[in-house]
């Protein structure tokens, strides 16, 4: 199998694995709010927006960052429990998935 497809294979996975635990994710085409999956050169990033149902008032992000901290430590729970490695990024507060080594 190559590179690519190993890495299409571990986008598949962290999305059924996201939507069996639960979580709705948001339609890449549209660049929708919410939850969202992407696929990027070394590894799998999940990211999350409010949607206008929880900023109604379109608040400043740092509004969000006690929602945001605890999505971000529920997804990491999720995703190593499934045998992935995951880590956030701090600058960006990226989750970032990559296949266990």
């Amino acid at each position: 199998m190559s590179i690519e497809g190993d890495e299409d294979a571990l986008l598949r996975d962290v999305c059924r694995t996201l939507e069996r635990a639960g979580f709705d994710l948001a339609s890449p085409e549209r660049g929708s709010d919410g939850l969202r999956v992407r696929r990027e050169a070394d590894a799998v990033v999940v990211t999350w927006e409010p949607g206008s149902q929880l900023d109604p008032g379109h608040l400043h992000p740092s509004e969000h960052e006690g929602m945001r901290s605890a999505l971000q430590h529920a997804l990491t729970a999720i995703l190593a429990q499934t045998g992935h490695a995951v880590r956030i990024d701090r600058e960006t507060g990226e989750v970032q998935v990559r296949p266990h080594p």
